[in-house]
């Protein structure tokens, strides 16, 4: 460790190549600053968040390379115009003009984003931003680059949840980031000495991480401890923090009223030692570079160059509500393709490792990144087995902490625009990355297309056992192990939602799902890794969904958003059963025995994409059969299945001839470890057979 601080010390003497240049650009974010104030004051549009004390950050991104990866905090417009030189894109984005860069108008001013100039999306939710960071700079490693990536982000940022994930992936992973926090001494209307205690810069060498503290009032020493310490991350010693000691001088935006929690001195000496483009202009005055005359001959230009920007903009198309769901979820065109490879009876788990091997091996970069996914056994549930054999470093076992897991894989993943996947051993787990999740959705319609996260998430779902539940003991998986888990992405925009039922359908819509450019989540039911064809009364296989189990060699995909239908039976449907993952071969077993007493047929919708689900097979399915029935593995707590069934009343009331049925789980926490209540928690064949003899008498 001490070689390392030696090294990082080690001055650079840098100095930036137009120093009069870097003036002009501090200048000019304080201009636009002024006048979006004013304009936000004159009611031209509805908020601004100002940059006033950060301007030195252009000074930050003058010391790195064009090629490095920059993720920006809100305050960051000195930054923006430095890597980009587009004084236009901060006004469009103001004035929620569609030719904003960053958002097309949509989102709130200074949420920088540009997939061109490098510019990761910036969020309102402080510092989420940061496992998404930490995911590019993954990927940069892995692809021996020499790119780095600074993030950014303020004081108040550091104690969120956000902040730590990437702290803790750079520290484990040695990652090639820059972390800068912009200590401006408030977080909104606290002091900064509430967001963590101690010193930053102890705290990060504690983990291996180099750190100092730069006075960040004057764009030269910024300068020169960037160049210093992006060398030193580039040189591959690990990541760098720098804490960067700053002054506000707005209040923290214009919802805010600065003397409401600042005192009138402190404001004002904050202003005349702290204001870095005074601070700067006098540094240069003083080194020759400038006389006095020319600081205010630069302010007039500035302001009369930024004046013709503002006139133009003005006169630039605003949106239209037509567009408000342009960019919301890009589901993969399926292009039929008929698998070639010898069929053969694999279980569930060897139709997923068959699929990740795929993927692997079509993609170099592929990896699968998750809690002991890369042990010899392949995870707990050895769904990574055939990666960890023939593909070795493509499945990387992680930190415990799932918001880091998911960060790795989604950064990766908008870094080179390829599916990468992360596993979440069981999807209760899932709720410490619920952000990040919602987030990767929410990228491509904040952005207006401009980033895509082509980011694939796999998890253990829902009861474990070998089978249904109908033919086996109970899972005892319980608390933390059994939730079904679709109701917490179902309702998230942007998101694709997969629930196979067999291992045919796992490995196909895996290998599509790996061709989405939205994030997919694909629920694995525990029960099903290992399960058998479901089996009638006389234990023999229901052939019209055994035949699923014979799973062919090689690739083929099958299309997301289209349901499989499953007629049992002869003649016309008399009932349709919906259903998904484990509840599909409940629903085969009870609809076999049905048929068996009262003969006709029945048919089972397997949803097999839950969002967006198949309205078109399910319309069809009602209307031919007249009666419905749902069957969720889920509490009927506002569930997925409840929007289904909804929908069916909503879309399909004059085609039933009787109330569509809901069978769910019992509305009880998932699920009790002993076998008499878990039994008793979850549906059944039994139960779903009871629901069809009371609706087929109605």
């Amino acid at each position: 460790m001490t070689l390392e601080v030696q090294a990082a010390e080690s001055t650079t003497g840098a100095r930036p190549d137009d120093p009069v240049a870097l003036y002009r650009t501090m200048l000019m974010a304080r201009s636009i600053n002024e006048l979006l104030k004013v304009r936000k004051t004159q009611g031209k549009f509805p908020f601004y968040i100002g940059c006033g004390g950060h301007e030195t950050m252009a000074a930050v991104v003058a010391a790195v390379d064009p090629q490095d990866w920059l993720s920006l905090y809100y305050r960051d417009l000195a930054a923006w115009l430095q890597r980009t030189g587009d004084i236009y894109g901060p006004l469009r984005e103001a004035y929620s003009r569609t030719t904003g860069p960053m958002c097309a108008g949509r989102n709130m001013p200074s949420h920088y984003s540009s997939r061109h100039h490098r510019i990761l999306p910036t969020f309102s939710e402080v510092a989420a931003l940061a496992p998404f960071a930490g995911g590019v700079a993954f990927s940069l490693k892995r692809r021996e680059s020499k790119e780095i990536v600074v993030f950014t982000t303020g004081d108040g940022g550091v104690a969120t949840n956000d902040f730590n994930v990437l702290f803790r992936q750079v520290s484990v992973h040695r990652l090639p980031v820059l972390m800068i926090i912009e200590d401006n001494g408030w977080a909104i209307t606290t002091e900064s000495s509430i967001q963590w205690a101690g010193s930053l810069v102890e705290w990060a060498r504690a983990a291996g991480i180099y750190a100092e503290e730069v006075d960040g009032t004057n764009a030269i020493p910024v300068f020169e401890a960037t160049a210093r310490l992006a060398e030193y991350v580039r040189s591959g010693q690990g990541p760098a923090l720098m804490h960067l000691k700053l002054g506000l001088l707005d209040p923290h935006s214009s919802s805010t009223d600065i003397y409401s929690y600042r005192k009138k001195e402190e404001v004002e000496f904050t202003k005349a030692t702290k204001d870095p483009v005074t601070n700067y202009g006098r540094w240069l005055v003083e080194h020759g570079y400038l006389q006095e005359r020319d600081l205010e001959r630069l302010r007039r230009e500035v302001r009369a160059e930024l004046q013709q920007a503002e006139e133009r903009v003005l006169q630039e198309p605003e949106p239209t509500p037509e567009r408000v769901l342009q960019h919301v979820i890009y589901v993969p065109q399926w292009q039929e393709n008929t698998p070639r490879g010898a069929k053969r009876p694999t279980t569930m788990l060897g139709a997923i490792n068959e699929a990740l091997a795929e993927l692997a091996q079509r993609d170099p970069g592929f990896f699968v990144y998750g809690q002991d996914v890369g042990s010899p056994k392949g995870g707990v549930f050895g769904a990574t087995a055939s990666l960890v054999t023939h593909f070795p470093g493509r499945a990387i076992s992680s930190p415990l902490n799932e918001q880091l897991i998911v960060g790795i894989a989604a950064g990766a993943a908008m870094a080179d625009g390829r599916a990468r996947c992360a596993e979440i051993q069981f999807v209760d787990y899932h709720q410490s990355a619920a952000q990040t999740i919602r987030l990767a959705a929410r990228i491509s319609y904040q952005n207006f297309g401009d980033w895509r996260v082509p980011l694939l998430i796999r998890t253990k779902s829902g009861s474990g056992g070998g089978g249904p539940i109908s033919s086996s003991a109970a899972g005892g998986g319980a608390f933390g192990h059994s939730n079904a888990g679709e109701q917490w992405f179902t309702n998230v925009p942007g998101m694709i939602t997969l629930c196979p039922a067999t291992p045919f359908d796992a490995k196909g819509l895996l290998l599509e799902a790996a061709r989405s450019q939205s994030p997919v989540v694909f629920l694995e039911r525990g029960r099903l890794y290992r399960s058998e064809p479901p089996k009638d009364r006389h234990g023999r296989p229901i052939e019209a969904i055994a035949q699923y189990w014979q799973v062919p060699e090689g690739y083929y995909t099958l299309p997301i958003g289209k349901a499989r239908r499953l007629r049992l039976g002869e003649g016309a449907p008399r009932v349709a059963i919906v259903s998904w993952g484990t509840m599909v071969l409940e629903a085969c077993i009870a609809a076999a025995g049905v048929i068996e007493r009262y003969g006709g047929a029945i048919e089972i919708v397997d949803l097999r994409t839950l969002m967006p689900f198949d309205e078109e097979a399910l319309q069809a399915a009602v209307r031919e059969a007249n009666r419905v029935v749902v069957v969720t593995e889920e509490p009927d707590l506002t569930s997925f299945a409840r929007h289904v069934h909804s929908w069916i009343v909503e879309h399909c009331f004059y085609d039933l001839d009787a109330t569509p049925r809901l069978i769910s789980a019992l509305p009880a926490p998932a699920a009790p470890y002993n076998e008499p209540e878990e039994t008793a928690y979850y549906p059944s064949a039994s139960t779903i057979e009871r629901c069809l003899e009371e609706l087929l008498v109605e």
